[in-house]
């Protein structure tokens, strides 16, 4: 079963981080998609840019709207995701309590429905 593991936490910046923050984040990282792929729970990691690098598109009076910054205007922004594949809810979130952002802000997981593979659309289970 497919889940995926949402980062929200609050955006600062390099500056105001520091070096030994950044370095010690990336370590910690690092270690943890490590210890997701060598448990062969991994399908995929992604660090996001800055919610400023963000643009939104919807579709509004049949046209799209292209809007500079994210959807929703929040102190926690999404920061990154982490695909994995495991038995069971229970199992990740066990993975999700392990993700170093979990001492920053929200963790959030949820099930895939579907997902593409092989040029098809597979239920995920």
């Amino acid at each position: 079963m497919r889940y995926t593991i949402l980062l929200h936490y609050p955006e600062m910046t390099a500056e105001d981080l520091g070096d030994a923050a950044i370095a010690e984040g990336q370590r910690a990282f690092q270690s943890y998609a490590a210890a997701l792929d060598a448990a062969g729970a991994l399908v995929s990691a992604e660090v996001l840019q800055p919610s400023g690098t963000t643009t939104t598109v919807r579709l509004v009076d049949g046209g799209l709207r292209v809007q500079d910054g994210p959807l929703a205007d929040t102190k926690e922004q999404l920061g990154g995701t982490f695909v994995v594949d495991v038995p069971n809810l229970d199992a990740a979130l066990e993975w999700a309590g392990k993700a170093p952002a979990v001492g920053w802000g929200a963790v959030e997981v949820r099930p895939g429905a579907l997902y593409y593979a092989d040029g098809a659309w597979r239920p995920n289970a």
